[in-house]
């Protein structure tokens, strides 16, 4: 049975934890080649690993995606080992929670760069490599925060909300070069990271809010990424996909 990304290359930033190593694990094993972008040595090392032990052809690649000198780097030595760039999973964020009021300049500054930014820069660079070949799928991270206003997320609503705006305008520019981009909405995903921000009582409050009555796992958000980045979705570009549980068509529901 062939694989659905076989011979395909695939970069994905932030992909050496949470939500990251899930689409990573899950591309590999429909046969993409992976590249792995990350700010922390360990976690780069720990998921080359873990990548290799199931035969998965893979680069990994310490890059700050505020920094273009990085990104450029990163891109020159794919190709260099790859010969091409066939995806692109914009995923690499940065959080900050505080009140409006008082919301510090220099946290908006970093949350804006690494989740807003960094996506300009990546696929700015990525999509260059793609024109060469006439094809590519580009799929952002986004976050059903980019269409709601999350109490304490100020930067983060600000910067979801421009990366599901740039999806739609890297779709309408791309297309003509038969370069697809999309972006998925989660909802509340069960990572270490999310609870760490919002603690188990927070954790909690979510899940009733949910229609399906779970918290998504990043497996979902894997899925939903493999369908995407494959032929499977080849007529789909400048699309939002939710994967949120049914938050967003419900407004509220707040579960028994």
């Amino acid at each position: 049975m062939n694989k659905k990304l076989e011979n395909k290359v695939a970069v994905i930033t932030g992909g050496a934890r949470g939500i990251g190593r899930d689409i990573a694990l899950t591309l590999a094993a429909e046969g993409a080649s992976l590249v792995i972008v990350d700010i922390v040595q360990d976690n780069l090392d720990k998921i080359k690993t873990e990548l290799q032990a199931t035969g998965c052809k893979v680069l990994t690649q310490k890059v700050d995606v505020t920094q273009k000198s990085d990104i450029n780097r990163m891109v020159a030595e794919t190709v260099a080992k790859f010969g091409q760039i066939d995806i692109l999973i914009n995923n690499a964020a940065y959080i900050h929670y505080a009140k409006f009021l008082d919301y510090p300049e220099d946290e908006w500054d970093k949350v804006m760069g690494v989740s807003l930014k960094g996506y300009f820069l990546c696929g700015q660079a990525v999509a260059r490599e793609m024109v060469n070949k006439k094809n590519g799928s580009i799929i952002n991270i986004a976050s059903i925060a980019g269409e709601i206003g999350v109490p304490l997320g100020s930067a983060y609503c600000t910067s979801k909300g421009g990366v599901i705006s740039l999806t739609k305008l890297m779709a309408t520019e791309l297309a003509q070069h038969n370069i697809r981009v999309n972006a998925i909405a989660p909802g509340v995903v069960a990572t270490e990271n999310v609870r760490q921000v919002v603690g188990d009582d927070g954790m909690k409050l979510r899940e009733k809010m949910i229609p399906l009555g779970r918290l998504g796992q990043p497996e979902d958000i894997a899925r939903a990424a493999l369908f995407l980045a494959s032929d499977d979705s080849g007529f789909i570009t400048g699309d939002v996909m939710r994967v949120d549980g049914g938050v967003m068509a419900a407004a509220i529901v707040v579960r028994d």
